[in-house]
């Protein structure tokens, strides 16, 4: 088994091995389709096997990791020296990675779990309309935007995202909010002149989107605010002819039941690892 990083002959392979995987790891395809540095592939007799990327965040692909079993020998030397902040991906493979980063003396201190929800029809519209008090607008610029969304994105980040405990800064959540606004779609609910509701995607693949950042004021919730802001994203997604995943915190029952109504399907399992 080898472990090379890619080169920009290997990416229409790696396009092609992905493909079937996709809505399991969009972020990961993202990468592959900007052809990014800092991706790595996993062969074995020559066939590639699994990707990774790692920029201390680590992202992968292994569909088979286990009937693998000299992966985790091939992992643990691949990452000697290298520097893990953070382990994101379904559990077989990930299994793999912690087994050779415990190796290596490296634990984590917190794991987020997740359920993996895909969307592949028509979003079911929401059972109300809003009022005339509220508009939905999209959010594309960094000057006049990050600063009206940055109390939400922190709440979400907080909640969402970061690990128990962990505050976040004005700086961390700003510097995610630039670069949804940048790259992705970003729509913003507004009442009576206020944004009190968000949602957005975190990365365009081959076939298709993540969606994420969906986040109501407390204040707020119970007017299916996040139900109009899913469904406008999806509505808009599927024109393109790209499909939906996202990742829900297992626990999060209230939002299982939102998407769920809105047509996603459950399937499949994703854990974020958290390393000092």
């Amino acid at each position: 088994m080898t472990i090379c990083e890619a080169t920009d002959s290997d990416f229409p392979q790696l396009q092609d091995f992905l493909l079937p995987w996709e809505n399991t790891c969009v972020t990961l395809c993202s990468n592959v389709r900007k052809k990014k540095e800092k991706l790595f592939i996993i062969k074995k007799d020559d066939q590639i096997c699994g990707v990774f990327y790692l920029d201390k965040t680590l992202l992968f692909c292994i569909p088979e990791a286990d009937k693998l079993t000299d992966l985790t020998p091939a992992l643990k030397d691949f990452l000697q020296n290298k520097k893990v902040s953070c382990l994101n991906g379904e559990p077989k493979a990930g299994e793999c990675f912690l087994a050779a980063l415990q190796e290596l003396g490296h634990t984590p201190y917190q794991t987020n779990y997740y359920n993996l929800m895909t969307l592949n029809t028509q979003p079911l519209p929401p059972p109300e309309k809003l009022s005339c008090d509220d508009e939905i607008k999209r959010c594309t610029s960094p000057e006049n935007d990050i600063e009206l969304l940055l109390p939400l994105q922190k709440m979400y980040m907080a909640k969402e995202v970061a690990p128990s405990g962990k505050l976040v800064t004005d700086l961390e959540a700003a510097a995610q909010l630039k670069s949804i606004l940048k790259d992705q779609l970003c729509f913003a609910l507004w009442t009576d002149g206020e944004i009190v509701a968000k949602a957005n995607t975190n990365a365009i693949g081959f076939n298709y989107v993540q969606l994420g950042g969906v986040y109501t004021h407390p204040l707020f919730r119970k007017n299916y605010y996040a139900w109009n802001l899913v469904y406008t994203i999806c509505t808009r997604v599927l024109k393109s002819g790209r499909k939906i995943s996202l990742f829900v915190k297992e626990k999060n029952n209230p939002a299982h039941e939102l998407y769920q109504r809105i047509g996603f399907v459950q399937g499949g399992k994703y854990e974020i690892a958290y390393f000092k």
